[in-house]
């Protein structure tokens, strides 16, 4: 039985203009009502998410959100951290080296704030968040030691173009996975949004035969991979729609509703 509705953001869950459309905001809050479970699953923090989990009511003592793309699992209204994933400034060393080598931007994350790398230049990670975290600007060399980060970001270059060009020593240690074109993530060993929503489904003590899940990127194949239900957008890339057994319509024409109207009569 799908306890657990899993809903990638943007171009997902969210229409083109970043937010969630009429038809779409009933049939999740009737869901949610009815006892499932509704996880908004994201890149962002949780402080960037809070109008949408507003909007859609998801403020029970059971309602959790999967973010840093799974390396995060928290409540919604405590921000409690039900499971974590994080790196530490040692383990960022090589893709600093990496970083300076090659001419792209880093962004590190912890729960409270954006470092911005001043040594790589200023990336538009700052302009892309629109105000939801605080930024800090600093060398790498005053990241604070003793500090736990949930990821890493690259913005402003073609996400793939620097991928490709990522030696065996960076995508051997992290995830690396492009959530934009020009929007490259560098999470912990072994993160993504499969693991975080295991992390939740145990936690009720459930599994992925619980969950269906919505998505349009390479960040989301892993959940869409794993849930028994996984349903690519009609706007996924092509890996994505390969990946699953079901699909729906675009962003904006509410195929997250169509889908789960169809789905749950």
């Amino acid at each position: 039985m799908i306890t657990t509705i899993a809903l990638d953001l943007d171009n997902t869950l969210l229409t083109s203009e970043k937010t969630i459309s009429p038809r779409t905001e009933a049939i999740l809050k009737q869901l949610h009502s009815d006892g499932k479970r509704i996880v908004l699953c994201t890149g962002r923090p949780i402080k960037a998410i809070q109008p949408y989990l507003q909007q859609l009511e998801l403020n029970q003592p059971t309602d959790y959100a999967i973010t840093f793309n799974g390396g995060l699992v928290q409540q919604n209204t405590t921000g409690d951290v039900l499971a974590r994933t994080s790196v530490t400034k040692k383990d960022l060393l090589p893709l600093f080296a990496q970083a300076q080598q090659d001419g792209f931007f880093l962004d590190v994350i912890d729960l409270q704030q954006v470092y911005s790398i001043t040594d790589l230049g200023k990336s538009p990670y700052e302009d892309f968040l629109k105000g939801l975290m605080p930024f800090k600007n600093v060398a790498f060399a005053d990241l604070p030691d003793n500090d736990l980060f949930g990821k890493v970001v690259s913005a402003g270059k073609d996400a793939k173009t620097v991928q490709a060009g990522l030696p065996s020593s960076i995508t051997d240690f992290f995830h690396v996975v492009p959530s934009r074109r020009n929007l490259l993530e560098f999470l912990p060993p072994h993160t993504d949004k499969a693991s975080g929503l295991q992390s939740l489904l145990s936690h009720f003590n459930e599994d992925y035969s619980n969950l269906m899940a919505f998505g349009d990127e390479e960040n989301d194949l892993g959940m869409l991979k794993a849930a028994n239900v996984g349903v690519a957008m009609d706007n996924a890339i092509p890996a994505v729609k390969a990946a699953t057994d079901h699909d729906t319509l675009n962003n904006d024409e509410d195929g997250v509703a169509v889908f789960l109207e169809n789905y749950f009569n």
